[in-house]
């Protein structure tokens, strides 16, 4: 994929992504405007990215779980001033974060920042369903207000 406006040094990811056999029900749900995540049959560990295979017990076997509680913390984060995907050129810069979920403290997802401000490490935060070019649904961070938290 080429750009004219690119430079020699830019690096392209497409966009949107091209969901696989394992990430398919994830952007699917997301579409629909709800949070699915994979949970483990064998030790009921939440996972993502999805995968065949569970990181804690190695386990095959997993449910697609609705109605994951999508309130989490903000772990990192970073303010992108490149173009990455030309179908976000005019989005830069745009802050992507990295968030733990309160329901697995160890499971991190991310997404872009829906704040006003930049966020602040531990806090608290919820999942925003945004539409992104071509009405491709991305998951987004913004921050709880204090009647929220």
């Amino acid at each position: 994929m080429s750009d004219p406006n690119a430079g020699e040094n830019d690096v392209f990811l497409p966009f949107p992504p091209a969901p696989d056999r394992d990430s398919k029900p994830y952007w699917d749900a997301l579409r629909d405007g709800e949070l699915r995540l994979q949970r483990c049959r064998a030790c009921s560990a939440l996972r993502w990215p999805a995968r065949a295979l569970c990181n804690r017990c190695r386990s095959f076997e997993a449910d697609w779980e609705a109605q994951i509680d999508p309130r989490a913390r903000v772990v990192s984060w970073v303010r992108t001033h490149q173009v990455f995907a030309p179908a976000l050129r005019e989005a830069v810069p745009y802050i992507v974060v990295q968030v733990a979920l309160e329901a697995q403290s160890d499971l991190l997802l991310i997404g872009g920042w829906q704040g006003l401000r930049e966020p602040r490490a531990k806090e608290p935060v919820a999942l925003v369903i945004a539409e992104g070019p071509d009405g491709f649904r991305l998951p987004c961070w913004r921050p709880l207000d204090d009647e929220e938290a």
